[in-house]
């Protein structure tokens, strides 16, 4: 497995391209995942590239991460989603897709992470997804080489329904970047989805999160609430180490990517961002599978089978 990680949001680390992979380089990450700028008018929350970037903007990127022997391992895209449901919205998705990978190909890397918001109304989320994936692998045909990842995320599709369609259309082009903290508040057995579903998981975006204790379970007559909040990798309840072993087991040898969006409006109670970096290699590299690229390799329990969540058996 390749170690990456996601620009950082904090203040912190407002770095340019060429530090980033240096730092990268010196803490011995594989590749990092650059945000590209949004186009939509909405709030970003700090980018590294955009697709305007001129030539000179790429081209230096594109040797930073070469000097530092770093991969750029993808670009993190917040294109227009098709949320309208009509040809137009249909249109410009596969618009932005194709500009997403354009400015991909300037920067020597093979990946983009697309975003879709969720179905209009009067379309089912199978057909919805059905859709997209034909939208992008319309793109990707024109760009050898390529693929596309798609994230699960709350208010957006879940993990088993990027999973399912995944294995339905068979594409080994398109498949999902795993967010094990987005299942969790989801509801979802993040084990049993691997187990499944491993081939398709082509990336994880790793980050973990513990139960709020403070009304933990409060009924308001309809529902019982639990919140799950953003904590330091190790404190939470993500079962890492057995998520690893059997993300090994099924043949997974890509990268782990750390997020850790520590911002003004989100995680402002987590430490520095900077220590973040220096502690998740390590803190990966204590699960004996995360360097097993070989079926079968790879154990543990250890300090994350413990207190796992609603929904998930200790196995």
């Amino acid at each position: 497995m390749k170690l990456g990680f996601w620009t950082l949001l904090s203040s912190e680390c407002e770095w340019d391209n060429e530090e980033i992979a240096q730092r990268a380089a010196s803490l011995g990450y594989d590749g990092v995942d650059l945000r590209v700028h949004r186009r939509d008018g909405q709030p970003s929350l700090g980018s590294n590239i955009s697709l305007d970037s001129g030539e000179a903007k790429v081209a230096g990127t594109r040797a930073a991460f070469a000097a530092a022997g770093v991969e750029i391992a993808s670009l993190l895209c917040y294109n227009a989603s098709p949320v309208a449901g009509s040809v137009a919205a249909w249109t410009e998705f596969e618009r932005e897709i194709e500009l997403h990978a354009d400015l991909a190909d300037r920067l020597g890397t093979s990946r983009i992470r697309i975003v879709v918001e969720g179905p209009p109304d009067g379309l089912t989320w199978a057909a919805y997804l059905e859709r997209v994936w034909e939208t992008a692998g319309q793109v990707l045909d024109k760009h050898p080489g390529m693929d596309a990842v798609i994230e699960n995320h709350p208010q957006r599709a879940n993990a088993g329904q990027l999973l399912a369609m995944a294995a339905r259309a068979g594409d080994p082009r398109l498949g999902v970047e795993f967010s094990p903290e987005h299942a969790l508040v989801m509801q979802e057995n993040i084990l049993e989805l691997i187990d499944r579903y491993a081939a398709h998981i082509h990336k994880v975006c790793f980050a973990d999160r513990r139960v709020v204790q403070d009304d933990l379970a409060r009924f308001d007559g309809h529902y019982y609430y639990v919140r799950y909040e953003p904590c330091w990798n190790g404190d939470g309840i993500v079962p890492t180490g057995e998520m690893l072993a059997r993300l090994a087991r099924g043949g997974f040898a890509d990268y782990i990517s750390l997020k850790y969006e520590r911002s003004a409006i989100y995680g402002l109670h987590l430490p520095p961002a900077q220590l973040a970096l220096e502690h998740f290699p390590g803190f990966i590299r204590q699960f004996p599978a995360s360097s097993s690229r070989e079926r079968g390799t790879g154990d543990t329990e250890g300090k994350q089978s413990r207190d796992l969540p609603f929904g998930i058996a200790k196995t």
